[in-house]
């Protein structure tokens, strides 16, 4: 696995395989995280622009509902 982007706390987005990852953890009364397939698009963005993982990470935290199909369970952490 590699790394592509992190942020402590955040979220950390790798790829495994030629396939794109991002853990992102959720706030609240108790905190989760959760991991989402990226699209071969959002893979592309995320290797070219040092800030597009953490708007993603931001858009999957303000709606999961719109990710929910790309769900991986149980959620992946790199090794």
């Amino acid at each position: 696995m590699k790394v592509i982007a992190e942020e402590q706390w955040s979220y950390v987005l790798f790829e495994d395989r030629e396939v794109g990852l991002i853990t992102v953890l959720l706030g609240g009364v108790v905190n989760l995280d959760v991991t989402v397939q990226l699209t071969p698009s959002e893979l592309s963005m995320a290797r070219s622009d040092a800030k597009f993982a953490g708007e993603l990470a931001a858009s999957i935290r303000s709606n999961m509902e719109n990710f929910r199909e790309r769900e991986v369970r149980p959620p992946v952490w790199p090794k």
